[in-house]
């Protein structure tokens, strides 16, 4: 059976080769699938925030596989949801900032690896909470040219 560790790699060989057969793609191509995808990460921390689960949902892939730590892998947004669901309406982010720090882009794959802190307040009246996660982001061009996430890997940093 093919774990999460077993499928990371994979995508990592098959990024490798992409990155040969990419060699004439013009450097104005990869700069703008960037900006399109730090546009697409600022929008969903926005959606993030404000607790929009419909347009959250809407920057991932409908395949899309949510890898959290200590659960099984999730596919899906309905998946997801039933993971997310008991604390998503009973908590309150203050602020949340993903810091890229890796970005490649390979033709119509690209991996962003990030830091992301969060500020939350987890029910009513409670204190908030400082968050420290770090997390890849697989994305996938879209038919339309759009890029959306279909795979996200994370864990928390405890400090």
């Amino acid at each position: 059976m093919q774990g999460p560790r077993d499928s990371i790699i994979a995508i990592a060989a098959t990024m490798s080769l992409l990155v040969g057969c990419e060699a004439d793609r013009s450097d104005n191509d990869v700069d703008a699938d960037e900006a399109a995808i730090n546009v697409l990460i600022e929008e969903m921390t926005d959606a993030f925030e404000a607790r929009n689960w419909e347009s959250f949902a809407g920057f991932f892939a409908d395949d899309g596989v949510w890898m959290p730590p200590g659960v099984a892998p999730l596919t899906g947004k309905n998946e997801w949801w039933t993971l997310v669901q008991p604390w998503w309406s009973k908590s309150t982010v203050l602020e949340s900032s993903v810091l890229t720090e890796d970005l490649i882009v390979s033709g119509d794959w690209a991996i962003e690896r990030h830091v992301d802190y969060q500020m939350t307040i987890f029910g009513d009246g409670a204190e908030p909470m400082p968050l420290h996660f770090k997390g890849i982001y697989i994305l996938r061009r879209q038919e339309d040219g759009s890029w959306k996430i279909a795979q996200y890997i994370w864990n928390e940093n405890i400090p």
